[in-house]
């Protein structure tokens, strides 16, 4: 049978200005491009609504096999220990819910992947921290979104800016791509400062941004910065996500 993924919603508040319709709601929502990633890899995907309760928490991972974090808006820098500077659109509910689906999966040692926001997540759920602004930040930053000219880029969709990304030792990026190089998309204006307790880095970008992390004590607990699942014509990146529900097989 394949193996079910759950895949994390991304939340439109009530007075959201981008939408027309259900006005006054807030709504579950997810790019189509999460579930083709999973799908065409073999998997079948399911949405994970945004729910605080722990009990219902541990009761939906007990139904998967596995968990995909997805991007999405900045997350609160009160989790990690720091006022707000750059963080926008922060959603403390999402946050939260999160956090927990990764605690719980990691528990049930049930596979993680952390895509963009998700490897962010992951890197707070084991009490690491974030550049809340790389451009302000990181010296000699590449280009990792549109533009460096407004912080609100990160938020649009457009053109993908594409950078390199050097592999830090032997990880899972090792088992499906080949060389130490790998060629990347990107659209993210923070990152990974500090991956945290038991998370290793395992690639960064040439000015030194995190891009991938695991954690080599649980079965599979892994993030990219990079967003795969819009790189469909990449069949590195489409094994990828083949690597990933094969975990979840197991």
């Amino acid at each position: 049978m394949k193996p079910v993924i759950g895949i994390t919603a991304n939340i439109s508040p009530p007075d959201d200005r981008n939408r027309s319709f259900s006005k006054g709601v807030a709504l579950h929502y997810i790019q189509h491009s999460y579930i083709g990633f999973i799908e065409s890899a073999g998997g079948s995907p399911v949405i994970l609504p945004v729910v605080e309760d722990d009990e219902t928490i541990g009761r939906i991972i007990d139904s998967l096999d596995g968990v995909l974090i997805t991007g999405g808006v900045d997350i609160e820098p009160d989790l990690y220990g720091e006022p707000n500077s750059y963080s926008m659109g922060v959603d403390t509910w999402r946050d939260g819910s999160e956090i927990k689906l990764v605690n719980e999966a990691r528990r049930r040692q049930v596979p993680i992947m952390g895509i963009c926001r998700g490897i962010q997540i992951l890197g707070i759920a084991f009490s690491g921290s974030l550049h809340q602004d790389i451009y302000t930040s990181v010296d000699g930053v590449l280009l990792h979104t549109l533009s460096k000219s407004s912080l609100e880029t990160h938020l649009q969709f457009g053109p993908e800016t594409y950078h390199n990304t050097r592999l830090t030792g032997r990880s899972f990026l090792t088992e499906v791509f080949d060389g130490d190089v790998i060629r990347v998309n990107s659209s993210h204006h923070q990152s990974v400062r500090d991956p945290g307790d038991g998370l290793t880095v395992v690639s960064r970008a040439d000015d030194n941004v995190v891009e991938a992390v695991q954690c080599f004590d649980d079965r599979c607990t892994i993030g990219v910065q990079w967003h795969p699942e819009r790189m469909d014509d990449d069949e590195k990146q489409r094994e990828l996500a083949r690597w990933f529900v094969s975990q979840a097989c197991k």
